[in-house]
């Protein structure tokens, strides 16, 4: 099994699609660590804010199916397959690593570039994994930090009932 790492995001009713988006992963997938919830100003458009958390999940398959997968249960949430890349969202499931991949797989750049850009996709990664290594530069995640420290970003207490939730759906 691959130790694959996920963001999560929604600005649409995010504590809701997020709690359902949870529970629909832990049907498919073991879900093995939730990140607390952040809350960040929406990036590269005027909206409400987003609730972004990242999840470690278990997973045999391959890139590509996987991101087929997590596309459709996005489209199960009401994402249209050509919606625009920075706009409102009720469900926002991106593939950010897997294990030690790196490069292009299945046309997904692994590791995802938002890891080293986004507070948001940062810090939760952080707080589950807070010594991992990057595979493309050898450097800790940590180390990028700095970069991205500037960023809006505020805690939302832990939603252990959502956490307890998905690990238990298992």
């Amino acid at each position: 099994m691959a130790r694959v790492f996920l963001g999560i995001g929604a600005n649409l009713d995010p504590m809701m699609n997020i709690r359902m988006g949870l529970a629909r992963l832990a049907q498919d997938f073991k879900v093995v660590q939730v990140s607390p919830w952040y809350q960040s100003p929406a990036l590269g458009f005027s909206g409400p804010d987003f609730i972004n958390l990242v999840i470690e999940i278990e997973s045999n398959m391959s890139v590509a199916d996987l991101s087929a997968q997590l596309k459709q249960i996005e489209t199960d949430f009401g994402r249209a397959a050509n919606a625009v890349k920075y706009s409102s969202r009720a469900l926002d499931v991106d593939i950010l690593l897997v294990d030690d991949l790196c490069g292009e797989f299945d046309g997904i750049e692994l590791p995802r570039n938002d890891i080293w850009q986004c507070a948001f996709v940062l810090k939760p990664l952080l707080d589950l994994v807070p010594k991992a290594i990057c595979p493309k530069s050898g450097e800790t995640f940590a180390s990028y930090w700095p970069a991205v420290a500037n960023q809006t970003l505020q805690l939302i207490v832990s939603d252990t009932k959502a956490q307890k939730s998905a690990r238990s759906s298992r």
